[in-house]
Parts: structure tokens; C-alpha cells; sequence
């Protein structure tokens, strides 16, 4: 698995993270805006509502209200009826018009494992090759009572002191950060860590740092995300790929009718593809069917293939090659988790003024600013953004003197007359 340097921006209202490879590159970009709750990895003691047997699933409300949807187990069959209390850690973000999605019981996930309290026992993950040696690796690893583990396949990277030392930490985080409730009412019981802790528990063997708004990191990460969302990429070669998204599921169409075939040859076409496809599958966050259209071109193909796994091997939410379609499409299923970054950039008004607001953090403290929003801009600062305004820590004032509500907010500069 790649080594990452993870690069954290803070801004009024709103976080924004680029996970850099050690080329420099983005492999991951994940944004937080403060006023959308990020409960990835919350556990929760949940009321049951309803129960859909035939889907395997259950709806749930957590102490706030806030609606859920439960995974239940097919074999055996759960027993979970409706009014219970059950434990349930929260997985995944909202889609479109679905909730927040859960599973069973309480668990905190990193990339080389996952620690579940109220367990008993080591298991190793069904997708570990050499399963017989990681057995074997794990033998000596110790786990307090109470504490069960999986370790998942990329902790084949990481030596045996490196994984004791993070199910330690792990078991110290929930022991300390647990809050014991009645039982029998809905309750938060653990917070899933904050930003820094989900972030390197992503990777394994990250570096955590923060950089300032607007220096060579906060400008790489600007460019990633305005380049991320863009359905066009063009690679070395020449080709293209598509990357277009349903309410079902994400396509991806490599296209090398432009591609110089004679210069680079088959092979390097689709590798260059094969890197760009698992990359762009991460910067996006896809999740669900991804349905990849490539190009016929013999035994390429299977080079390809054999490639885009090698690639998705580093991909910590561990996305699947299921096969090809009797369309002849290559289908890869990725669990889902956190939200897309369409759907993070979805909101076109709070995404223009936050941008604004990033703009006026740059300027010298304590000193008014004047931006230039929208009307519709103007609305949201002083409702869901009032918050992020408060974190600018300076006067500001509003001048609504924008028509696009997609136009960046920006910073007027005053200049003083002279007679």
C-alpha cells in the first residue's frame, strides 16, 4: 500500500483533506463542511422502527432523530424486531434520497483492520491470499478482554509491532472516548474519532500535517477537486475517460480513438488507464457498481485487468473486480462509505460562499473584509453558514452584488481616495 502524506486544510466552515502519495500526487480527497454532520463511524444504540425482512434491513432512529438504515445479517437470520434497542455503527454517508447506512454492533475500521468491542477473538479477512501465513502472523498478536479483531488483507504491509500498536491504540481510543447509557434508550456511545484519527486510520504509516489556505498544498488540493468532478480526462497517451455517474451506479468509458496506439503501444495505453480509472475511483469517492467500458484489443485486455487490481489493491474501502458483463463490460463493486465529492460540491451557493470565506481568512486578522456574494449566497451565511462566519474571527461585511450563484465569492478591496 502506498505511504500518504495526509495535508489538512481548516477554513471557516468547512475542512478540507488531500491525501498526497509520494510523487506528490492526490490520491484521496475527502471535504467536511461544518454544518453536515460526519457520523462515519459513530456507534449508536438505535431504535428499531421497521423491520424489512425480504431486504435484510431495518430502520432505525438515533437519539437525535436522525433516520438510519441497518444491514442485518442473511445467515442466520436476525431476530431484531421492531421497538428494540440494538447497537449499530454508522458506515455510510446519505445518497441521493437514502439514510445514513449502518451495520450491527459496534466496530472501528482502519485499513489493516477492525476492532470490535464486545468480541472475543482474531479472524482474518476471507480476501487475505496466504491465508495459512497471516494466521500465523497474527498467532502472537494480544487483544484485551472484551476486544475482538479482523485483520484485513492490507496488514500484510505492516509488521506485527506496527499492528499490536494500532489495535493498542485502538482499545485505548474506545475505552477512553465510551460512554456507558441506559441500555434501553438511543445514545451516542462513541464519536468514531475525530477528523485526524479518521484520516490516518485510512492509510497505514500516514503522516498527518496541516497546511495553511492558499500555500502550494491548499492550491494542489484546489486543483484536484476542480479536476475531480470534470467527466473528461485525458491521459499521457492521448485516450480518454469518462467518468459519468446514475442514480444506479458510475460508468467509466475508455476512450482511445485519440490515443497514439503506434508511439506507446497497447500495454502502456491501458496502464496509463488502469492507474487513472483506481484513481479517479478514489478521488471521487464511487461507490456501488461501477461499470467500466474498455476498449477490445486481445490480450491488452487481460494486462489491463491484471493491472486495475494490482491498483485497487491500495484502495482501503477494498473495491472488487466481479467479471465482465454479458455486454462485455468490466463490473467492480466498491462498498460504500463516505459521500461522494459531487455530492459535496453539489451545493453550488454554500460551495461559492465558503470559497469567499477562504478568501477573507487570508486577509490580515481583525481587520473588516467586505465580500461579494449572491443574494442566495447572503441567505445561506446567515442561516446554515452562520456558524462559518463566526469562525472567521473578524468583522465581515456582506455586499450582495453577485448574479451567479456558481461565481465564487470574493474579497472587495477598498481603496481610499486622495484629494
Amino acid at each position: 500500500m502506498m505511504r500518504y502524506k495526509i495535508f489538512a486544510e481548516t477554513a471557516p466552515g468547512q475542512t478540507r483533506i488531500g491525501f498526497f502519495d509520494r510523487a506528490g500526487i492526490i490520491q484521496h480527497l475527502w471535504l467536511c463542511r461544518d454544518d453536515q454532520p460526519d457520523l462515519i463511524g459513530t456507534v449508536h444504540q438505535v431504535r428499531i422502527e421497521q423491520v424489512f425482512a425480504n431486504q435484510n434491513r431495518a430502520q432505525g432512529r438515533l437519539v437525535d432523530g436522525t433516520v438510519i438504515s441497518i444491514k442485518l445479517p442473511k445467515n442466520p437470520p436476525s431476530a431484531i424486531a421492531t421497538g428494540a434497542v440494538v447497537v449499530a455503527t454508522i458506515v455510510a454517508a446519505p445518497r441521493y434520497s437514502k439514510a445514513w447506512q449502518a451495520v450491527l454492533d459496534a466496530r472501528i475500521v482502519t485499513a489493516a483492520l477492525v476492532l470490535l468491542p464486545g468480541r472475543s477473538n482474531i479472524t482474518i479477512s476471507r480476501r487475505f491470499g496466504d491465508m495459512e501465513a497471516m494466521q500465523k502472523f497474527s498467532s502472537d498478536l494480544q487483544v484485551s478482554n472484551g476486544f475482538g479483531v479482523i485483520v484485513r488483507r492490507q496488514a500484510a504491509v505492516m509488521s506485527r509491532d506496527e499492528l499490536q500498536a494500532s489495535i493498542d491504540e485502538l482499545v485505548t481510543d474506545w475505552q477512553t472516548n465510551f460512554a456507558r447509557c441506559d441500555p434501553t434508550i438511543p445514545a451516542r456511545l462513541y464519536d468514531g474519532g475525530n477528523l485526524p484519527q479518521k484520516a490516518i486510520r485510512l492509510v497505514p504509516r500516514a503522516s498527518y500535517q496541516r497546511c495553511n489556505i492558499g500555500d502550494a498544498h491548499s492550491e494542489a488540493i484546489d486543483a484536484a477537486i476542480s479536476a475531480a468532478i470534470k467527466p473528461k480526462v485525458r491521459l499521457p497517451s492521448g485516450g480518454t475517460l469518462w467518468c459519468q455517474r446514475t442514480h444506479a451506479l458510475w460508468a467509466i468509458d475508455i476512450d482511445g480513438a485519440d490515443a497514439d496506439i503506434k508511439k506507446y503501444g497497447f500495454d502502456c495505453f491501458f496502464g496509463e488507464a488502469a492507474v487513472e480509472v483506481a484513481r479517479r475511483i478514489r478521488l471521487r469517492g464511487m461507490s456501488g457498481p461501477i461499470m467500466i467500458d474498455v476498449p477490445r484489443a486481445g490480450p491488452a485486455n487481460k494486462k489491463f485487468r491484471l493491472h486495475l487490481e494490482n491498483c485497487l489493491d491500495d484502495d482501503p474501502q477494498n473495491p472488487q473486480i466481479l467479471g465482465m458483463t454479458r455486454s462485455g463490460m468490466l463490473e467492480v463493486w466498491r462498498p460504500h462509505g463516505r459521500a461522494a465529492l459531487d455530492d459535496m460540491m453539489a451545493n453550488d451557493v454554500a460551495q461559492a460562499a465558503l470559497a469567499g470565506l477562504r478568501l477573507a481568512a487570508m486577509r490580515p486578522a481583525f481587520k473588516p473584509v467586505q465580500l461579494a456574494v449572491s443574494p442566495r449566497m447572503a441567505t445561506w451565511l446567515a442561516g446554515a453558514g452562520k456558524a462559518a462566519v463566526a469562525a472567521l474571527n473578524r468583522p465581515l461585511e456582506i455586499d450582495i452584488c453577485l448574479k451567479d450563484d456558481k461565481a465564487p465569492a470574493y474579497v472587495i478591496d477598498k481603496v481610499t481616495a486622495t484629494h
